[in-house]
């Protein structure tokens, strides 16, 4: 199970960097990607912040995979980005801020990475410590 945590952690942080990359060198494909066009420049400046903030703690996220137990925050905190991404994607989904095929994926990705890292989470060892 540890193993599987160290997994699903290097490959969450792995995507995440990608989409960090794409979200701060790529904004405007990114938007054409998730079907919003024409993206002004405010929102090219947040996808900017965005990016550069998913790299920094997707960095953190690959460190914390060499030795789970003993980063067990940063394995807590990447559940609660997941599902914090989940709820981010939900709401905007219910206001109509987006339609399923622009936030979907990201709340399917969030979804899938919350329940692994759930399932191979280190519960009785964690708790020992």
């Amino acid at each position: 199970m540890l193993r599987a945590l160290k997994v699903t952690l290097i490959v969450f942080g792995v995507v995440e960097i990608i989409f960090g990359l794409g979200f701060t060198f790529f904004m405007p494909e990114m938007g054409d990607m998730f079907g919003f066009g024409d993206v002004p420049d405010w929102a090219l400046y947040m996808g900017a912040l965005l990016g550069l903030t998913l790299i920094a703690v997707s960095v953190f996220l690959i460190a914390a995979a060499r030795n789970p137990l003993k980063h067990i925050w940063w394995v807590k905190f990447a559940i609660l980005w997941a599902l914090t991404g989940v709820i981010a994607g939900l709401y905007s989904l219910i206001v109509g801020y987006v339609d399923f095929g622009q936030a979907g994926m990201g709340i399917i990705w969030d979804a899938a990475v919350a329940a692994a890292l759930l399932i191979f989470y280190p519960w009785r060892k964690s708790s020992s410590q």
